[in-house]
């Protein structure tokens, strides 16, 4: 979320022009830079330069060379509290309030650091009602009744992730909380991602149908190898010593067994799409993915839930697509949306959760991520580590990496197909090792995936 807040500040600011709309609330030096950018159709080419230039050397302090940049870290005390949280509250909401939207492009780390250690300190106890609710109207009522939602806390929140908070939801509104205008505008917001979500399908069918055919014929295939046929009772076949009682008794001639070809595969699979605002500029991109990789284990016949997560206000939200069983519930996948920050190591556990009410024994999970895990809610200070630390960068890397080998040790199978920077690619390799599939473009998903999801069906068909 942090890595495109400035980009996506800016952009707000340039097509909210365009469009004669109200400008949205900006601070002085944001203000600043976007006004230095906005340079008029009357420049040439050569003054447009010297502009940009400008302004780069005077907000971002470029100058053409690379430096190695400090981190500025500043430390409050808890009576600070009240009076930051007015002089930053500009700050806050743009920190801490969602927004769905687009980035035309991955951005990069714009803002000053300051503010993640300021972050965990603007919180209190007084706002957990609060943040709850605006997490509800946001994204939906939960799933789980409070009791049982804090039984997993308490079960899930723990070690890293100590007082942060779990929401379960199917995006479905509450029928007895009232619909802010802040959240209407962002039911609209969703609204708009879906219906491009949808047109960029429509737009690249060619392409897409293609890679769901090429995916679907792989799976099945394997499936076809490496997947033993049940055996039905039916009335011919191999005779069945131990059925032979019930014609003579009963009157039931299905004595024989014989070999059922669509047997079922046993095993379950669930999406989970990291839903963060890092993945605000391939939105379109990941519900054609998510959309391609359901529909093709559904079409074979393996049960198949595709679920979302983000998070925001310390709270973790996993948001369920697509569960099992529903026919066509596939097309619910465009309904998916980017925001928020991304808690990886939560999310999993939580998917963990999930599992419990799948209807097999057998699980794979597949995630479709930027192996990028940062969130706003620190981790909280132990024995072991007395202050408290930022769940990004390498922290967060560890993190995720214990939860995956934590689902693994429970006879889980992860897997994950990475679309990222490459800089992250290291970070995909830490935390899924061989079992990880990176794509660059969508023409490579079929075969990326369709050699991961092979291998996958060879485990658990083992």
């Amino acid at each position: 979320m942090e890595k495109n807040q400035l980009v996506y500040a800016i952009q707000s600011a340039r097509w909210k022009t365009v469009l004669g709309q109200r400008l949205p609330v900006l601070t002085p030096w944001e203000k600043g830079l976007s006004e230095a950018l906005a340079c008029p159709g009357t420049m040439s080419g050569e003054e447009i330069a010297a502009a940009i230039r400008t302004a780069f050397q005077k907000y971002l302090r470029f100058d053409g060379t690379a430096h190695a940049k400090t981190p500025l870290t500043l430390h409050f005390g808890e009576r600070w509290a009240p009076l930051l949280t007015k002089l930053f509250s500009t700050e806050m909401v743009r920190t801490d309030d969602l927004a769905i939207g687009r980035s035309a492009a991955v951005g990069e780390n714009g803002m000053v650091r300051a503010s993640n250690a300021l972050r965990s300190h603007l919180r209190s106890n007084e706002r957990e009602t609060e943040d709850r609710d605006y997490v509800e109207r946001c994204f939906g009522r939960s799933l789980y009744a409070p009791k049982e939602l804090a039984l997993m806390e308490q079960r899930d929140c723990t070690g890293n992730h100590l007082g942060c908070h779990l929401w379960f939801t199917r995006g479905e509104p509450s029928p007895d909380k009232p619909v802010s205008a802040d959240a209407q505008r962002l039911f609209q917001q969703a609204e708009e991602q879906a219906k491009r979500n949808r047109a960029a399908y429509v737009k690249n069918s060619d392409l897409y149908q293609s890679a769901l055919l090429r995916l679907t014929e792989q799976i099945r295939n394997c499936m076809l190898i490496h997947q033993q046929p049940d055996t039905v009772s039916a009335r011919q076949g191999h005779l069945d010593s131990r059925r032979v009682w019930r014609l003579p008794v009963l009157g039931d001639d299905k004595v024989f067994l014989r070999s059922d070809e669509e047997s079922t595969p046993g095993f379950t699979v669930d999406l989970l799409l990291d839903g963060s605002a890092s993945r605000l500029h391939c939105q379109e991109t990941i519900a054609a993915q998510g959309y391609i990789l359901a529909k093709s284990l559904a079409d074979c016949g393996i049960p198949v839930r595709v679920s979302s997560f983000c998070s925001l206000r310390g709270y973790t939200v996993l948001r369920v697509l697509k569960d099992f069983g529903e026919k066509n519930g596939e097309r619910k996948i465009f309904d998916y949306f980017a925001a928020g920050w991304n808690r990886d190591g939560l999310a999993l556990r939580m998917a963990a959760e999930l599992l419990n009410t799948a209807p097999a024994d057998k699980h794979l999970l597949i995630l479709l991520t930027d192996a990028s895990p940062d969130d706003s809610h620190k981790i909280l200070p132990t024995g072991k580590v007395p202050l408290s630390r930022d769940y990004d960068g390498q922290v967060g890397v560890e993190d995720t990496a214990d939860e995956v080998r934590a689902l693994r040790r429970k006879g889980i199978r992860v897997a994950a197909v990475f679309m990222g920077e490459n800089a992250n690619v290291p970070n995909a390799r830490a935390i899924y090792g061989q079992d990880l599939a990176p794509i660059r473009r969508m023409d490579q998903l079929s075969a990326a995936a369709g050699r991961l999801i092979q291998t996958e069906i060879r485990e658990l068909s083992g």
